[in-house]
């Protein structure tokens, strides 16, 4: 015989991703725009919200997570573009190569990012999966990001590239 669920023994959370999975499925407004990505990708949209993505990755009146051109005050470190265009944003990238950029601060080619982004290594397989499904979902953006640098992580660029004023 199936057990019943007491209402007040289930974690608060659990009831949010129901939710959320509901109203996901019932809504016409979702932010995923590159076609039906899922109530994963709703999900993800939030999480990118809650840890303040687009208050560096997005420039005002840009695109959604398209990167900025302008360096985060006080430093050289460029936000990247997290749209799915293969050329200036993270559309090459494995969804584990997302995973690790987020939880511990290394790109794609293993190169430490720059100490400005913040690490998230206590962040969740769910919340992190929420995040790679949406940032796939959105609309792929080519937008030409400066390198960063922010010694002694990342050296300047050589002599012969030119250097931003500050």
């Amino acid at each position: 015989m199936p057990r019943a669920v007491k209402f007040a023994t289930v974690p608060p959370m659990r009831w949010f991703y129901v939710a959320a999975l509901v109203a996901a499925g019932c809504s016409n407004s979702g932010t995923s725009v590159n076609g039906d990505a899922g109530a994963l990708a709703e999900i993800g949209a939030h999480y990118v919200e809650q840890r303040g993505c687009p208050m560096c990755h997005q420039a005002k009146g840009m695109s959604t997570l398209s990167g900025n051109a302008l360096a985060v005050e006080g430093t050289f470190a460029y936000p990247g573009n997290l749209t799915p265009d293969r050329t200036t944003g993270i559309g090459g990238w494995a969804d584990a190569q997302i995973i690790r950029a987020i939880r511990y601060g290394f790109d794609d080619e293993n190169q430490e990012l720059c100490p400005t982004m913040p690490r998230f290594d206590g962040m969740g397989d769910t919340e992190a999966q929420a995040i790679v499904a949406y940032l796939r979902s959105l609309p792929s953006v080519t937008s030409k990001i400066p390198e960063s640098y922010c010694p002694p992580v990342k050296p300047p660029p050589g002599p012969d590239m030119a250097m931003p004023d500050m």
